[in-house]
């Protein structure tokens, strides 16, 4: 119990000292305390005093934006050519009720951080009923979906999906993830609570999205969802990047505990922080979990944090 007090409060400390690496084509959020200046909240977004950034509560028919506050150049400005993006985060969603709750959140592309027009719902926070499927909405999102919509094709309430200006996804898969070493899907439930790792990889050249999902930090080799498209004709030179959420009659409190950013290269990896402190509560684990961001960030190469906190 004393060592894991000394490594809480070494975490503590060197967590509270910086939080952000930011410039105008990279960032990373090892949580999000003292981060009010570099993102951009809208609805009932918040970030907590623990440094979690918290989407929405359990307020029905609501809505959570969370952007990064400064717009992203997508396009090279001479030639008009799309770049390539990668982006890794971990978030959460804890439904209202065991199972039942809504709707889901997405990484959302966009030429607007505003979303003006938003309906919460099956809406996801990101178009309302006219604006579905025009050209002119420059959207661009991977969903994460807990709530089967008809209307909009949804294969079932446990899914990921690619939505291009539209909520019928163009590609979407139940969410699962691998194993390395096992190429068997294993069933992931999006609301179970419990603190999932997400990476989306957009390759300009070769015209291919890539979602990776693990209930670890450690990025398996087999993505759960590859789709080729090509995406320049959605970005426009400058583009925002961040996230939405929406509850319904039924919600659920949607988490983003860090996240990082890269255009033309490999996102560092925030991780998450996946300690085996059974017997810690969900809220100091919650706290834990973005200190781990930073510390992961800044001593990867350093030191091995993963083997010190097991031991």
């Amino acid at each position: 119990m004393a060592k894991k007090l000394i490594i809480f409060f070494l975490l503590l400390h060197i967590f509270l000292s910086s939080t952000v690496f930011s410039r105008s084509d990279e960032f990373i959020f090892h949580g999000f305390q003292g981060a009010g200046n570099n993102i951009s909240l809208n609805g009932v977004s918040e970030i907590q005093h623990n440094g979690i950034l918290k989407l929405t509560n359990d307020t029905p028919r609501s809505i959570g934006h969370a952007f990064y506050q400064s717009p992203i150049n997508f396009k090279n400005l001479t030639t008009g050519k799309d770049f390539s993006f990668s982006t890794a985060f971990a978030f959460a969603i804890d439904p209202e009720y065991e199972k039942l709750g809504g709707h889901g959140l997405a990484f959302t592309v966009a030429k607007s951080k505003e979303l003006k027009g938003a309906l919460p719902n099956q809406y996801l926070g990101l178009f309302n009923a006219t604006e579905l499927g025009s050209f002119s909405n420059h959207v661009f999102a991977v969903e994460f979906d807990t709530v089967r919509n008809f209307e909009f094709g949804d294969i079932n309430d446990n899914h990921v999906g690619i939505d291009i200006n539209s909520l019928a996804s163009n590609a979407s898969v139940p969410a699962t993830y691998f194993v390395e070493g096992n190429s068997t899907g294993q069933e992931l439930h999006l609301n179970s609570g419990k603190r999932i790792q997400a990476w989306i990889d957009y390759d300009s050249t070769k015209r291919q999205l890539d979602v990776t999902l693990s209930l670890s930090s450690s990025k398996p080799s087999l993505s759960v969802l590859s789709f080729a498209v090509d995406l320049s004709p959605i970005f426009m030179d400058y583009m925002y990047v961040g996230f939405s959420a929406s509850t319904g009659l039924l919600a659920s409190s949607h988490y983003i505990f860090g996240w990082s950013f890269k255009m033309n290269g490999q996102s560092s990896v925030p991780g998450s922080i996946f300690i085996a402190f059974t017997s810690w509560t969900q809220k100091e684990s919650n706290a834990l979990n973005s200190m781990y961001f930073f510390i992961r960030g800044c001593f990867h190469d350093t030191y091995n944090w993963d083997s010190l906190v097991h031991n």
